[in-house]
């Protein structure tokens, strides 16, 4: 890394509140009560904290690539352009990427980040890094070199969100962060029983959802940030969800199209 780089990083360090600038611009893009993104499709803005998140949590384990020596170039290309322009920061490379190389026309890239901070559209999926199941677990499916470049900044969370297309078996999950009990009902993890190939479970298991990080878990994952849930009107929950297909409950079928998530602040026992 350049000369001018460790001197940014070394300041950094010393800035406690780096990451919230840091981070500023996924509040701008993304949705969720966290995000200002109006795009109804806009993923809903989440954290885990970086120590729930080691080594063997990567894809491929501690053998991933993004671990491995000869990629640590790239690594330290994207943490310093988390340094320089914010994650996902107008300028940064996520807009103005050809390939794992910059553009130097950065007109189209700012457009795009314009158009999502104005809720015309959204970044969709793997902008931020994506947790998957494994047959006795989770891991990074998306996003592993951003997971490694934020871990070696010392980040002390990562953005993330989840798609629950895969989670047929894990019991308990993990032992260390086990799937939350509401998450557990709508993937079929907490009975056994048929899905109705039109209702909800099955639409869930098509990755029709993001789902945020908080809820997969069913806790406060960040001390301070509380949780997101989804938000459903009359005091509905996310219990009251029928995994079959929605005959007659057409506020439910609304979130089921749109789904829009609130945050609320608790402690971190299941719910």
């Amino acid at each position: 890394m350049s000369d001018a780089f460790d001197t940014a990083w070394e300041i950094a360090k010393a800035d406690t509140g780096m990451w919230d600038e840091i981070y500023a611009p996924l509040y701008d893009v993304f949705g969720g009560e966290r995000g200002r993104n109006t795009d109804k499709h806009a993923f809903p803005l989440d954290f885990i904290q970086t120590k729930d998140v080691p080594l063997e949590r990567h894809y491929g384990g501690k053998n991933a690539m993004a671990l491995l020596p000869h990629h640590q170039g790239y690594v330290e290309d994207i943490m310093q352009d988390i340094l320089e322009y914010g994650m996902m920061g107008r300028d940064s490379q996520w807009w103005h990427r050809e390939g794992r190389k910059r553009k130097k026309d950065l007109t189209e890239g700012r457009i795009k980040f314009d158009e999502n901070k104005a809720g015309l559209r959204n970044p969709g999926g793997v902008s931020i890094p994506m947790i998957g199941s494994t047959p006795d677990g989770w891991q990074i499916n998306e996003g592993n070199h951003r997971v490694h470049a934020l871990r070696r900044l010392n980040a002390p969370y990562i953005p993330a969100y989840s798609q629950a297309t895969e989670y047929e078996k894990p019991k308990p999950f993990s032992p260390d962060l086990p799937m939350g009990a509401e998450m557990r009902r709508w993937t079929g993890n907490s009975q056994e029983r048929p899905r109705d190939p039109y209702g909800f479970q099955s639409r869930l298991r098509e990755g029709k959802f993001t789902i945020p990080p908080s809820f997969l878990f069913g806790r406060e994952l960040v001390p301070g940030m509380g949780k997101l849930i989804p938000d459903l009107p009359d005091g509905l929950t996310a219990s009251d969800m029928p995994l079959d297909e929605i005959r007659g409950l057409s506020k439910l079928r609304d979130w089921q199209d749109y789904p829009k998530w609130k945050k609320i602040d608790l402690d971190d026992k299941d719910y």
